[in-house]
């Protein structure tokens, strides 16, 4: 297992570092969609420079970083002469960066050429460059594209199709930024785990949950796309550290977001569902600017949790579901000293509920740091 320990400035991009590393693992494109300045550049940067442990060199010599627009030729994809060995050393050469890039990140892909596409669409499927006789092999560990938002009209493009593993990248919350701010510059470190082939494919997952999956994603995605499905849960079920049914969720999430209703509603109970329906409208609540009735309704979902939390094996879902709701407070434009002191209040009783279980022990840190 390969550890990865990042320094950025980039705050709140946690599961962009994760899903590069989920990229990695499994040698498949990704697409980050998102507003420009949300980070998706200084993310693939700064992962990459984590591999070479911040060796400047190493750095550039290993990765490229190109921007399509328009008038980006296919040759800028493709390779260019080298001059100096023709003219100089009489011998034909191509100069091929993305080939060469162990990290390469193609930014504004929508912004490309027709042309420039389809040379892309080629490269992506067969992984190496065609020069007539020669074949140039592309050396990527990870390939990811960026754009603000992939162009209705090109929905059923196959060249979206190649990138298997999408992901938005949001903004920073208001609140976060004013901490930003206070923080001038501090760097932040985060630590993720790029598993190797063998230790993926050692990873297990319940069968019939794997058939439910297939059986809701199969309409929404490619044959290419179904294909790699069991590998990319259990590379999820690895990294991000989930149970089977929370990396098959990430894993639908990534490839047929759409779907996720339907693959939810197969794969948990009827109360695991009314509560996450309740997460789920959470954030739309709070952005309503109703202070009291945000109070009201948070308190709601603190007790369907701790309810929950009582029952069988769902001590650990009722956590996971209890960060989801501390994470939407934290991060809401909307959040107050007065809602958040409410998150704080459903930390502490659900933690107080589980008490004696194994998870609240390992999760007081959790709270602590919430609190300051």
């Amino acid at each position: 297992m390969d550890i990865r320990k990042i320094k950025t400035r980039l705050v709140g991009k946690d599961e962009v570092f994760q899903l590069l590393a989920l990229g990695e693992a499994t040698k498949l494109p990704v697409l980050l969609l998102g507003d420009p300045g949300v980070g998706k550049t200084q993310a693939l940067l700064d992962y990459a420079a984590a591999k070479y442990n911040y060796n400047k060199k190493e750095v550039r010599d290993n990765t490229f970083v190109i921007e399509l627009d328009e008038g980006t030729k296919t040759s800028e994809i493709k390779g260019r002469v080298n001059m100096k060995s023709l003219l100089e050393d009489k011998e034909y050469k191509i100069d091929a960066p993305i080939a060469k890039a162990k990290y390469l990140l193609i930014n504004e892909v929508d912004k490309g050429t027709s042309g420039v596409r389809n040379t892309l669409l080629s490269v992506m499927r067969e992984r190496a460059l065609f020069y007539g006789d020669e074949i140039k092999k592309c050396e990527w560990d990870v390939m990811a594209g960026s754009c603000n938002v992939i162009p209705n009209d090109e929905l059923e493009n196959p060249f979206w199709d190649r990138f298997v593993l999408t992901q938005k990248v949001s903004r920073v919350g208001a609140d976060s930024m004013k901490e930003i701010w206070k923080a001038k510059g501090k760097i932040n470190e985060y630590s993720v785990e790029v598993p190797s082939k063998a230790e993926i494919e050692t990873c297990t997952i319940e069968k019939k949950h794997m058939n439910k999956f297939l059986d809701i994603v199969y309409g929404a995605a490619s044959d290419r796309t179904v294909y790699h499905i069991p590998f990319i849960t259990k590379a999820i079920k690895v990294i991000y550290k989930y149970s089977d049914i929370e990396a098959i969720l990430k894993a639908c999430e990534l490839i047929a977001p759409s779907k996720i209703g339907d693959l939810s509603a197969k794969l948990e109970t009827k109360r695991e569902n009314n509560v996450r329906s309740m997460v789920n409208s959470l954030s739309n609540v709070i952005n309503g600017g109703n202070d009291s009735y945000s109070q009201l309704y948070i308190g709601q979902v603190a007790d369907a949790i701790i309810e929950m939390g009582k029952v069988g094996n769902y001590a650990g879902k009722s956590l996971a579901l209890a960060n989801e709701v501390v994470e939407i407070i934290r991060t809401s434009e909307s959040s107050n000293d007065i809602v958040t002191e409410q998150a704080t209040a459903l930390y502490t009783e659900l933690y107080s509920k589980l008490k004696g279980e194994d998870i609240y022990n390992d999760s007081l840190d959790l709270i602590n740091n919430y609190k300051n």
